[in-house]
């Protein structure tokens, strides 16, 4: 009352009461908006689109994959390493979100009336989308291996999409049901289109071939087989008169789609070509390429008409506007989204930023900031963390950023990365102070001490360096003499202890050791730890320290080193591990895409928080622990809500907490049980499920409550249902089942059943939040060298790794994460083939001869091997498969075998194997005996040929061309001094 006016002695008049109740409707209205504005700091906005179930934000879109426009112009589809963004084309504003992948999206395609999109992904599925509504229509599995193109027919009843795997496959668009799968290429499928009629499909694959197929039927029609490398793009023209296609062998060749001849080559751009589009109006074709420029050509003569070039790197993906003034074009290495005006080649603008792979995140100490480092553009990006938004960028780095650490007063930052270099930021105004030098190889991992004057660096070179955070003065090398290799592999991971009187680094020979930080002394090594000791990380009571080593994560003593207790479940290496700022939950991030939390004093495990499509690096707790941030290889940076662990030793859980997904259609109970209850008189409890995976089925309440209790009816809305309950006559104690849930399986696939908001209490009303545990449902875990992705490591796997040989940087085929794919990864993966049989006999699994490799191919890889000379056990194991493996491809007889299909029209492939190398020929015969076809094959190399890559193919026409009548018909194999026949029969 002190405030108002006009108030005497408590009295007020009927002035003071009005302007009280105006100043006091002016304080309401105030609170609302201010409560309003801090509850909705992200509503509405890109932050928040497609949040996973426990997430709060989201910072960063994604990587940029491919951009399409919708048919109507207004809408930008964008296919990301998150989902499938929608933006609205004219102003840029982000519409949507559709997230359902769990891999990257690589590929979208709008059906014609522009109602649905069809999507597909690294997780070997095609998906479809309801553009009005945003919901999932359909999921469409069969494909074994990475998806990379789709496109809807013009009529839009089918889709057909390309793979890894090497096919393509068509779907009814309406049902989701698959129609037929084509095969004919010998890699990767890129791309795929219809022809505007509707009759024809176009297939570009990494074997540098087109394919042509009848739409209806699936019949190969034609190879077109000028380009040199690898087809990633191929397009019909509007009048259906020419198709299209881009190759990094550097060129557009133009075809005419009936004949298959070709017509004319374009070849002025510098770089390898990546997309091609035609204009609406077919006069027009826009190519896309890795020397970062965008040509415009003129179709009817291949004239080239501009170059557009505001990119920063390889332009992926083009595509028109429905009017044909506007081009997008998407750049997935500058992240960026740009618009051009076509009449002029002129630059518009730029649409949206995407964000690149992360890292490593770290968060200020006043919690109201969040740094990310930035593998891709060698950045570090300040976020705001109340409102999401980009504060500052810093740049500097020459190569990726892997590491960053905030100084304890919150005003610096140090930055640590594959430059070889350490940098000091100003993190209020994100200026550049200096540059450590020192180390000569990568800066994988840095950290402050306490008292904020020391930086600890540890490097690639295998060593850990101490800089004085004032001048940036190098004070020593662990362990006290400069340049002493501290490791005998790479140094990874470094941390100081809360009272900064010791240093942990971990390191690639499998190690952690900890050392005095005053007198840069040795103090103990541990040296049972499994693998990698990637990351380590101190319990703020300096007691604990965790290791994240190979897929576990590690506790051990600080004082004595003695082993505490080892977290499983992650299926792939861990890459960062955190404490709670209470001490009571560790965080680990890994390459199987999770965060798992973990009780630090049992070991339970809490928590697996699911929601990025790629390794997932870093993982860090906000200040006051309510917030988890998490960054990953997919671009973004979640945050996620998180209740610090409560004292009680009462536990509500779901049981079994783990359990491996029954088969699709069959159901299983969860039991909702409580352990050590206290004077319960009533609970509440919400269960989450992911209704992709399962179906609520029923639920029953049990006794563990006196007989006299009221069950609140059961609260069930989408995939959370809310149990609640009241004693009318007493409290329980100790240990029983709250209540038993029923679900059926209807997708397999790893999935949480989630607790949250439990609540008990007494009969005096006075509540507890006990702790929770979740239940998993699990599928088999991923061996990193089942690379395709099928549960079970064969020569699929070998041939994927050797598809793939030479290529750098993040790939599912690098087995040994070392950034290139080579003969290492091959042998491991061959080393895995033994895992289920014994070490002095490994055998190949149940093999199909006709997807194995050469001989030749196998006698390549084992010789590579062999040279490597490495005395690692599984190492040699793997040589041992090879040699299991060439003998197996080794036939010991020469052999005709019978042809197929049989009967066949109008075409056949026949099958034969060699025990020796041979001229090898093939004759046809007809039933009288008159030679009608030779089918020579030159000189073959020992070895099968079984599969329609390697046989012999005969397209039912004699040697003047003209297709043969129904009948019986003989081949013989001719090889060497081997001859032999068999019949074969034509029916039409």
């Amino acid at each position: 009352r002190a405030f108002l006016p006009n108030l005497k002695d408590g009295v007020s008049s009927p002035k003071s009461d009005e302007l009280m109740k105006n100043i006091l409707y002016s304080i309401l209205i105030t609170l609302f908006i201010a409560l309003t504005t801090i509850s909705s700091a992200y509503a509405q906005d890109s932050h928040q689109l497609g949040l996973p179930e426990g997430a709060k934000a989201r910072l960063g879109k994604g990587r940029i994959n491919e951009v399409k426009y919708s048919p109507d112009g207004t809408k930008l589809a964008v296919a990301s390493s998150i989902g499938i963004w929608i933006y609205d084309a004219q102003t840029g504003e982000e519409l949507d979100l559709y997230t359902g992948h769990t891999r990257s999206v690589n590929s979208v395609a709008f059906s014609l009336d522009g109602n649905t999109i069809a999507s597909v992904s690294d997780d070997n599925t095609v998906r479809l989308w309801d553009t009005n509504s945003g919901t999932h229509l359909h999921r469409l599995s069969g494909h074994t291996r990475p998806v990379y193109s789709v496109a809807f027919s013009p009529d839009g009843k089918t889709i057909a999409s390309g793979s890894a795997d090497e096919t393509i496959r068509l779907w009814n668009a309406n049902t989701g049901t698959h129609i037929r799968t084509l095969w004919g290429h010998a890699g990767t499928i890129t791309s795929v289109a219809f022809s505007p009629d509707g009759n024809m499909v176009a297939t570009g694959s990494t074997d540098y071939t087109i394919l042509l197929w009848d739409a209806r039927t699936g019949s190969f029609l034609h190879t077109l087989s000028e380009h040199t490398w690898n087809v990633n793009s191929v397009v019909f023209s509007p009048d259906n008169s020419t198709l299209a296609s881009g190759s990094e062998d550097g060129t557009i060749r133009l075809w005419h789609p009936n004949t298959g001849k070709q017509i004319r080559t374009l070849s002025e751009q510098a770089g390898g070509i990546y997309d091609v589009a035609f204009s609406p109006d077919g006069n027009t074709i826009a190519s896309a390429s890795s020397d970062s420029t965008i040509f415009l050509w003129d179709a009817s003569n291949g004239t080239h008409i501009h170059t557009l070039s505001e990119h920063t790197d390889r332009v992926t993906s083009v595509s028109f506007s429905a009017d044909g003034s506007t081009l997008a074009s998407a750049s997935k290495d500058d992240n960026t989204i740009r618009l051009w005006d076509i009449n002029n080649g002129t630059y518009l603008r730029t649409l949206s930023k995407h964000t690149s792979r992360v890292s490593s995140v770290a968060f200020s100490p006043d919690g109201d900031t969040i740094a990310s480092a930035s593998r891709d553009d060698n950045t570090i990006h300040l976020w705001n963390t109340k409102t999401g938004t980009l504060i500052h960028t810093l740049s500097g780095h020459t190569d990726w950023v892997l590491s960053i650490a905030y100084s304890p007063d919150g005003n610096t930052i140090v930055s640590g990365s594959k430059d070889k270099t350490g940098r000091l930021w100003n993190a209020n105004t994100g200026t550049y102070i200096r540059t450590l030098q020192g180390h000569v190889g990568w800066v994988s991992s840095v950290a402050f001490s306490p008292d904020g004057n020391t930086i600890a660096t540890a490097s690639g070179d295998g060593t850990v360096r101490l800089w004085e955070v004032s001048d940036g003065r190098h004070i020593r090398t662990l362990p006290g003499q400069p340049d002493t290799i501290s490791h005998s592999s790479v140094s990874l991971g470094v941390s100081f202890s809360p009272d900064g009187k010791i240093i942990a680094t971990g390191s690639g020979d499998g190690t952690v050791r900890l050392w005095d930080a005053n007198a840069a002394t040795l103090i103990r090594t541990l040296l049972s730890v499994k693998n990698f000791a990637e990351r380590v990380a101190f319990r703020p009571d300096g007691k604990t320290i965790a290791i994240g080593s190979g897929y576990f994560v590690q506790l051990r003593d600080t004082n004595t080193g003695a082993y505490l207790r080892t977290l499983s479940g992650h299926t792939y290496y861990i890459h960062s591990v955190a404490f709670s700022p209470d001490g009571s939950t560790v965080a680990s991030a890994s390459g199987d895409g999770t965060v798992r939390l973990w009780d630090a004093n049992n070991g339970t495990h809490l928590h697996t928080l699911l929601g990025h499509t790629w390794s997932v690096s870093s993982v860090a707790f906000s200040p006051d622990g309510n917030t988890i941030a998490s960054a990953s290889g997919d671009g973004t940076v979640l945050l996620w809500e998180h209740t610090p662990s409560p004292t009680t030793n009462t536990l509500v859980r779901l049981s079994p907490f783990n359990l491996q997904s029954p088969p699709v259609g069959e159901q299983f109970a969860l039991s909702l049980k409580i352990a050590d209850g206290k004077n319960v008189a009533g609970y509440q409890a919400k269960v989450h499920f992911d209704s992709a995976a399962l179906r609520y089925v029923g639920s029953v309440n049990s006794d563990y409550l006196p007989t006299e209790t009221y069950f609140i009816p059961l609260v069930i809305e989408g995939n959370t249902m809310t149990f609640a309950a009241s004693s009318l006559s007493g409290e329980a104690v100790g240990d029983g089942t709250l209540a038993t849930i029923t679900f059926e399986v209807v997708a397999i696939k790893d999935s949480i059943v989630h607790l949250s908001d439990v609540i008990l209490t007494d009969s005096a009303g006075e509540s507890i939040i006990p702790q929770t545990v979740d239940a998993e449902i699990t599928i088999l875990p991923q061996l990193p060298e089942d690379v395709n992705e099928d549960g079970i490591v064969n020569i699929f796997d070998l041939i994927f790794v050797a598809a793939n040989f030479s290529k750098q940087g993040e790939n599912i085929a690098d087995v040994n994460e070392d950034n290139v794919v080579n003969i290492i990864d091959l042998v491991l993966v061959a080393a895995a083939f033994g895992r289920a049989a014994s070490a002095a006999a490994p055998v190949l699994w149940s093999l199909n001869l006709d997807d194995m490799p050469t001989c030749t191919t196998a006698e390549v890889w084992l010789q590579e091997a062999r040279q490597l000379n490495l005395a690692d056990p599984d190492f040699q194991r793997g040589i041992l498969i090879l040699e299991n493996l060439l003998k197996t491809l080794t036939p010991k007889a020469t052999a005709l075998l019978p042809n197929y299909p049989n009967p066949f029209n109008p075409e056949t492939w026949i099958p034969y194997q060699l025990a020796s190398p041979a001229d090898v020929s093939i004759s046809i015969y007809t039933a009288d005996g008159k030679l009608i076809r030779t089918l020579d094959l030159g000189h073959q190399p020992v070895g099968m040929y079984h599969h329609q890559s390697h046989a012999a193919h005969w397209d039912g026409k004699n040697a003047l061309g003209e297709l043969v009548a129904s009948g019986v018909y003989f081949y013989t194999l001719s090889a060497g001094k081997f001859s032999d026949t068999r019949k074969m029969l034509i029916r039409k």
